[in-house]
């Protein structure tokens, strides 16, 4: 997987980091920065700029000297993508990264703040980090028509509920902009929805969620109260849109699914798209009690054994969307 961020080979305590990421990073330095000269390639890596430097300053000291690497220390990569997060918009407009790293610090910023928002899903703060994230993705995608399939090679096959609400936020922004269904102002509130659709997850104890055996009768009833958990949580902070991601992601479209039964027209077009998003990511990623599944295989489990669970017509156009990411 390509990605802005590279060990150093020589000093594998160091990592590269670009000058175009620094410099549209936050107002000042979260973590030291170091550099190698050009003429002194094989030198340790000295220090450079500390932690609290401001981002004028280091400005000033890049547009003087040219240096062979910039690097962080690797304990500090977190502080870098905090440094990051701030700057997403800008780092999305800058025409001199390219796809590949501006996808990949949008994704690993995207999963640490759901990782975040699932540790504390009532702080005011990273609720407002998940409005901004899932803007920042929609910003992403209308802005560049190769973002969703880079930003897909990057999902992990392993799954984690915090990676699985960011890859199915790239499935169903990516499916809702195929079908063309609404406003830009609607897709803002669908995107929120689908990034915190298993927000309710956070109410339900790992030992199930992470179970690597078949659940019980009792634990499977557990695992289906977090739409209604995840709603209780959001009900006074989002919008009717994004809530009725939260609550309806596992009804089906022939009435089997939960937690109210929904059937056909009843759910709406938004909960169609995110319901066919969820189960394709589920099923692409390895989980406790199974091994993830090839996109091919996965589409025709879908056709074949879950026959009534989603509306064909916006199944068929999911095949589309998905055949286009591969062949754009």
């Amino acid at each position: 997987m390509e990605g802005p961020l590279q060990a150093d080979k020589k000093q594998d305590t160091f990592i590269t980091v670009s000058r175009d990421e620094l410099l549209a990073g936050a107002s000042k330095l979260s973590f030291d920065l170091f550099s190698v000269d050009l003429d002194k390639e094989d030198l340790e890596p000295r220090l450079l700029c500390r932690r609290g430097t401001s981002a004028a300053a280091v400005a000033d000291i890049l547009k003087e000297r040219v240096f062979a690497k910039l690097l962080i220390r690797k304990e500090a990569l977190q502080s870098f993508y905090d440094h990051m997060e701030g700057a997403l918009s800008a780092i999305i407009d800058n025409p001199r990264l390219p796809t590949a790293k501006k996808s990949n610090l949008i994704y690993t910023c995207a999963t640490k703040v759901m990782q975040d928002i699932y540790n504390d899903p009532r702080s005011g703060d990273n609720l407002a980090r998940s409005r901004q994230m899932s803007d920042t993705i929609i910003k992403y995608t209308l802005s560049d028509p190769a973002s969703i399939p880079s930003l897909l090679s990057l999902s992990s096959h392993d799954y984690y509920t915090f990676t699985h609400c960011v890859n199915v936020a790239v499935f169903a922004v990516g499916l809702w902009q195929f079908i063309g269904l609404g406003s830009e102002e609607e897709l803002r509130e669908f995107a929120l929805g689908c990034i915190l659709h298993d927000v309710g997850k956070s109410a339900i104890a790992d030992a199930i969620l992470n179970k690597p055996g078949r659940l019980t009768a009792e634990e499977f009833a557990t695992i289906k109260t977090h739409p209604g958990k995840g709603y209780a949580l959001m009900a006074e902070s989002l919008s009717p849109t994004a809530l009725d991601i939260i609550l309806h992601h596992h009804e089906r479209y022939d009435g089997s699914g939960y937690p109210e039964s929904l059937q056909g027209d009843g759910i709406s077009d938004n909960a169609k798209v995110a319901i066919i998003a969820d189960v394709y990511d589920a099923l692409t990623t390895n989980r406790p009690y199974g091994e993830a599944r090839d996109p091919f295989a996965a589409l025709l489990l879908m056709k074949e054994k879950m026959v009534g669970h989603f509306e064909q017509k916006k199944f068929i156009a999911f095949i589309k969307f998905l055949s286009n990411t591969r062949n754009g």
